[in-house]
């Protein structure tokens, strides 16, 4: 094997594309056996090799985030703040835990100082920091990712509403997201609702039929696929196929995407010029 992987690693500096392509194609199938290799090479004065492991490292970290977030999502023990990040970084993958936590502990040092211990003040503080519904006729990723809501405080109902619930949580107040009628809202122990509709409106006790009780899973799920919605919409081939690889194994699916026409799937096509756009989306 390491023979092979030496022989392939020649090939990632040849000028011809698809070559190269076929190389790093190639190499992912033993991806757990490359780190050595991509390291010692990472550095080197080779720029079209260095280019290319620097591509290898990049699909192989994406590779194992989606891993990573279909593993978290579905643990029970979840943060939904830890889980959050995780999605935000499913589009911005650049991005760091690091300095998104660093923003959501900034909020929490906030709200502490206004104590939200009930529902009256939760809703006193999201309207004093002046968190804000998105345009429902608008679709655009950073309503679902935590990053850009924590600093631009626009975002979409259920994504407000699980920073919400968060802040009131670490203040011991106990709320639930719920939908209803099509719109998302937190209820409290005692029936009492907060919609971040018209300034994060109280509505008092109201009857519980058609309520539909939200957990950090479908939370999750739901932001992902807002994320996937954009991506098609937007073209955007690569986040298509790496956030519906995502969903696809939150399903439980193990035959990937597909199913989905070119150039969405990431199945090996024979057309021409496609092997560049392959690379990018695995």
């Amino acid at each position: 094997m390491k023979k092979k992987i030496e022989n392939l690693i020649k090939l990632l500096d040849d000028e011809n594309p698809q070559t190269a392509q076929a190389a790093m194609a190639e190499m992912l199938k033993h991806e757990n056996e490359l780190e050595e290799y991509l390291a010692h090479h990472q550095e080197s004065e080779n720029v079209l090799l260095r280019k290319r492991i620097h591509q290898l490292q990049a699909i192989i970290m994406v590779r194992r985030r989606r891993k990573k977030f279909a593993k978290i999502v579905k643990d029970r023990q979840l943060s939904l703040i830890e889980g959050l990040i995780e999605v935000h970084l499913q589009w911005y993958d650049n991005d760091s835990e690091r300095s998104i936590m660093s923003l959501w502990s900034e909020l929490l040092a906030t709200a502490q100082r206004y104590n939200p211990s009930t529902l009256e003040k939760l809703a006193y503080f999201m309207r004093k920091c002046g968190f804000t519904l998105s345009p429902k006729d608008e679709l655009q990723a950073d309503y679902f990712c935590l990053g850009p809501i924590l600093e631009e405080l626009v975002g979409a109902d259920f994504m407000l509403c699980a920073i919400a619930r968060e802040i009131a949580a670490s203040r011991d107040l106990e709320v639930r997201i719920i939908r209803l009628l099509g719109e998302f809202a937190l209820v409290d122990g005692e029936g009492k609702i907060l919609t971040p509709k018209n300034g994060w409106q109280l509505i008092q006790q109201i009857q519980t039929q058609g309520w539909d009780f939200w957990d950090n899973e479908k939370i999750l799920k739901l932001a992902s696929s807002m994320l996937f919605l954009f991506a098609v919409s937007s073209d955007s081939f690569r986040y298509v196929s790496t956030i519906g690889e995502s969903l696809v194994q939150l399903a439980g699916e193990d035959d990937g995407i597909d199913f989905l026409p070119y150039p969405y799937t990431t199945k090996e096509k024979e057309e021409k010029g496609n092997a560049d756009s392959q690379s990018e989306s695995k």
